[in-house]
């Protein structure tokens, strides 16, 4: 309730299960956040298994397996696809299953946030896409024909001061931007 006191109105908050999956814990939180991020099928089931609805569920990681990304695609989650290799496997599932898979792309940020306990951008990562493969990533999505449905950007976790997220923030928003004119429709 703190938080959302501060926060403008429209912005959505997440529970990442990663950080405590207990289930009690998870079905506590369902009502209380707008949904929650998992990064495994075991994680999306607790999520599921707590009351969170499927369509407030988002599934990022660079390890998903292909049961997971069908188990996914079923449910109706977003997908953050993270390579032109998850691109592709999406629209094979999502054709076997008579289901349009729901995505989001993750773009490895192009600058680095110092003060970040755990940096994630400023050049090539395992995590997302880099930015100048966006234009490529966003044509192949629409060409398998998969629900694109915005950007997920993360460049770093324990960013405990108020000005480093809103930097983070600002310089975010500026990166998408940029992009506008290859976005689909």
């Amino acid at each position: 309730a703190e938080v959302r006191a501060v926060l403008p109105e429209g912005v959505q908050l997440h529970y990442a299960i990663k950080a405590n999956p207990m289930p009690a814990l998870l079905s506590f939180m369902a009502p209380l956040v707008d949904g929650m991020d998992v990064a495994s099928g075991r994680e999306l089931t607790a999520a599921l298994n707590a009351g969170c609805a499927a369509q407030d569920i988002s599934f990022a990681g660079p390890g998903k397996q292909e049961g997971e990304l069908r188990q996914a695609i079923a449910a109706g989650v977003l997908l953050h696809v993270e390579s032109f290799r998850e691109v592709d496997l999406l629209s094979r599932l999502s054709k076997e299953q008579a289901v349009t898979a729901r995505v989001a792309v993750r773009v490895n940020p192009d600058f680095e946030l110092r003060g970040a306990g755990m940096r994630m951008g400023g050049g090539a990562q395992v995590f997302g896409v880099d930015l100048e493969q966006v234009p490529a990533i966003l044509s192949r999505i629409a060409q398998a024909g998969l629900q694109f449905e915005g950007f997920h950007v993360y460049a770093g976790s324990q960013i405990l001061k108020a000005e480093l997220l809103a930097e983070l923030i600002d310089r975010s928003l500026s990166m998408l931007l940029s992009l506008q004119s290859v976005l689909p429709g």
